[in-house]
């Protein structure tokens, strides 16, 4: 971004090249114009009020049909600062002190004094104007004097060449007492000056800051600047900040200190947040065992679901979300539990992808409402079922509802105080509030002070709020004794020896284990312990599962590629609806 400094130089390029211009294409009764003399009569007030009068004596008595003259409202400072100047009190006269009626007009940092001449005749103009800001603080001497500079272009913005300039600043009445301690003129182009033919002042002869100079060139300056003790001349400054990158993100001790104060105040406060609204309730009860592999013999086992708690309970509860993994495994568990079958097409055509479409079935096993409201949307009582890769549009007319019935249920069974996808939106529409104007108060730091680190950290932690917001909410203690029922039950899914499981009911208590083991883990060795369990290997079971049916010619060592296709065709295609 182009700083102001770079700005304010090239306007006072532009400047100059005008003037140079107008210099060069003036009429010939302008272009023979020059200045023989160019007085300057000036008066510095103890507040460091300038006023400034200026006597111009054209050569040969011959002045320019308009005289043109323009002053320079800022000045560079140190550490990307400017100084600011106002110009007030424009006065031009001529003859007798005739008013000339000057017009002044400002544009960017210059302001231009525009005199018509061409009624002067012989007699000088007198320019005046008063200068407020031109006093600046100029530290304090080794005696703890403090100092005010006072330095100004008595003489510049002319486009015609002065053969003479002189003139001197009256000092403030203070009953006699005080002095300037330095004096200095510098005259030139404004980008080579050199010093002035002579100046002088603070001596006994000699008490008013004065100068000197000869053949100034169009467009040059002659700068008079002096300094006195602030007691004397007081400092009126008007100290503007050029914006730079590294300005505005200040690394000094106090813009720093202020950043990282408000990033550990905000870190703290987002702790204290997560503690109280995000953070789990302890619990010191034993976990909550919805579902183990229990003995039934001597070295067999039979898997027991406790509770009535569903897969998509589970997904829920283990990451507050309704997911399409959720939303897959009730569809595979309610074909388990004998309300649907899952029908894998023959392909149209060789290389096909897999398809699958479902057939609704008799059962007495009780649903839960959540699990109702998908099954009659997938495999209707009176419709067409749904086909697998076209399964979004009948989940999509119903994913809402799904949802605010497990939502519903994790919090009606005591596992959440409140409904996590309620208390995420909260917090979510908070965060965007946040995060909006902490980006407001970044880019009003960084345009305009030097605490861009500051908006940063304030940036930061509204990030950091939306990131806790995706956290919430905290679950009751009974939920937490269920999740680590749950750790315990996705332990056991991976670890569980499958061969353990009788050859005679494999069919059905593999097939109880595979909705559990899509959401908790372990899902590749439970469908691989089904496909060897087949009970007559090399022969086709397209009907040797009642939950799944398949083309004539499959054979159950296909059901781990089947299943798997299965659950990647669901889930990808309910990404964005669930």
């Amino acid at each position: 971004m182009t700083s102001w400094r770079t700005k304010i130089t090239a306007i006072s390029a532009v400047a100059i090249a005008v003037g140079v211009g107008l210099a060069a294409s003036a009429p010939s009764a302008w272009a023979d114009s020059s200045i023989d003399t160019y007085t300057v009569s000036g008066q510095v007030a103890q507040d460091g009020t300038l006023k400034l009068s200026t006597e111009i004596a054209f050569t040969g008595g011959t002045a320019p049909a308009q005289f043109v003259q323009q002053l320079a409202l800022t000045s560079d400072g140190a550490d990307y600062t400017y100084f600011q100047f106002a110009i007030t009190d424009v006065t031009a006269t001529g003859a007798n002190g005739a008013d000339l009626k000057p017009t002044v007009t400002t544009e960017g940092n210059i302001e231009t004094i525009a005199v018509d001449t061409s009624q002067l005749g012989n007699s000088p103009l007198t320019i005046g104007y008063t200068v407020a800001g031109a006093a600046t603080s100029a530290g304090v001497t080794s005696n703890g004097v403090t100092i005010t500079s006072v330095k100004w272009p008595v003489l510049q913005g002319l486009t015609m060449p002065v053969a003479t300039a002189s003139g001197n600043i009256g000092l403030p009445l203070l009953g006699g007492s005080g002095s300037i301690l330095s004096v200095d003129c510098q005259s030139g182009a404004p980008t080579g000056l050199g010093p002035c033919q002579m100046w002088g002042g603070g001596t006994h002869d000699s008490w008013s800051p004065s100068f000197q100079d000869v053949q100034i060139a169009p467009g040059s300056q002659v700068i008079l600047g002096f300094t006195a003790p602030s007691t004397m001349i007081a400092v009126n400054q008007d100290v503007k900040a050029h914006w730079t990158l590294d300005r505005a993100f200040s690394t000094a001790t106090g813009p720093l200190l202020a950043a990282i104060l408000v990033a550990l105040v905000g870190a703290g406060a987002l702790v204290l947040v997560w503690r109280v609204l995000a953070r789990d309730v302890a619990s010191s009860k034993d976990p909550t065992i919805i579902a183990s592999f229990v003995p039934t013999g001597k070295g067999t086992v039979e898997f027991d679901i406790a509770d009535h708690i569903r897969p998509g309970h589970v997904g829920t509860v283990v990451d507050e979300r309704v997911d399409p993994i959720d939303i897959t495994a009730t569809l595979l568990d309610l074909a388990v539990r004998g309300h649907l079958q899952i029908i894998e097409l023959s392909p149209e055509k060789a290389n096909a992808p897999m398809d699958w479409t479902f057939k609704r079935m008799e059962s007495s096993d009780e649903m839960r409402p959540f699990e109702v409201t998908l099954l009659d949307a997938i495999a209707p009582v009176d419709g067409p079922a749904a086909v697998v890769s076209k399964i979004g549009q009948p989940v999509e007319k119903v994913i809402t509802q799904v949802q605010d019935d497990l939502y519903q249920e994790v919090v009606d069974r005591g596992w959440f105080s409140h409904r996590p996808d309620q208390v995420r939106h909260a917090f979510d529409r908070i965060g965007w509030v946040v995060l909006a104007a902490s980006i407001v108060a970044l880019v009003l730091l960084v345009a305009f002070t030097h605490l861009g680190l500051l908006g940063l950290a304030l940036v930061a932690l509204a990030i950091g709020f939306m990131a806790l917001g995706q956290t919430m909410p905290r679950r009751t203690g009974p939920g937490v004794d269920l999740v680590h029922g749950l750790h315990a039950l996705s332990m056991s899914l991976q670890t569980q020896p499958v061969n353990q499981v009788p050859k005679e009911t494999a069919y059905t208590e593999i097939s109880k284990v595979l909705p559990y083991a899509v959401v908790l883990g372990g899902r590749d060795r439970w469908l691989q312990a089904l496909a060897d369990a087949d009970d007559d290997p090399g022969v086709p079971d397209p009907d040797d599962l009642d939950w799944y049916k398949a083309p004539p010619t499959w054979n159950l060592e296909d059901l781990p590629v089947s299943l798997d296709a299965f659950v990647a065709s669901v889930s990808g295609r309910l990404v964005g609806r669930a």
